[in-house]
């Protein structure tokens, strides 16, 4: 867990910092005399904000969350609830921010070359939502192992009564 923690928070700080970057560099540039981005009026632009808002703030949470991971203290209480589902919304959030990066990147690459060709922005918008199948495909197993050992099997290993009852025999 510590080691999927670290990775993943590796990852949620790439992120944080290429959204970051992107909102100050604006597709399309700057209106020489009002300084305001040229494609304002645009719906892609305004794509392009919101996605890059959602994928940063989802980002930096998930760094957090991964952060709490980390730092947390490990006893064995922790890891029946506490910790797997830290997992689980770290993991959720570190998705949020890869699918809305894509759209930043998507919607980016849709204003700066729409104009001079049609399909080849078209296309290759589409063909950037690729990382995010493959994100859900290589990720899910362990998705589902954690919701599986987090709440349909949380009371296997807590001692329970009978038991107790039967040792004391």
């Amino acid at each position: 867990m510590k080691s999927i923690a670290q990775n993943c928070m590796l990852i949620s700080t790439v992120i944080a910092t290429g959204v970051f970057a992107a909102s100050i560099t604006i597709p399309g540039g700057l209106h020489d005399k009002s300084g305001k981005p040229n494609y304002l009026k645009k719906p892609p632009f305004l794509v392009f904000a919101i996605s890059d808002a959602v994928a940063f703030i989802s980002s930096a949470t998930a760094i957090l969350i991964f952060l709490s991971i980390l730092v947390s203290r490990y006893a064995e209480s922790d890891f029946y609830k506490s910790l797997p589902l830290k997992l689980i919304f770290g993991l959720l959030g570190l998705f949020c921010s890869i699918t809305s990066m894509m759209v930043t990147f998507a919607s980016a690459f849709f204003i700066t070359y729409y104009y001079d060709s049609n399909w080849v922005p078209s296309f290759i918008s589409a063909f950037a939502f690729l990382p995010i199948l493959l994100f859900i495909i290589l990720q899910f197993s362990l998705w589902c192992d954690i919701m599986y050992s987090t709440f349909y099997c949380k009371n296997i290993f807590k001692p329970d009564k009978s038991i107790l009852y039967v040792l004391k025999n």
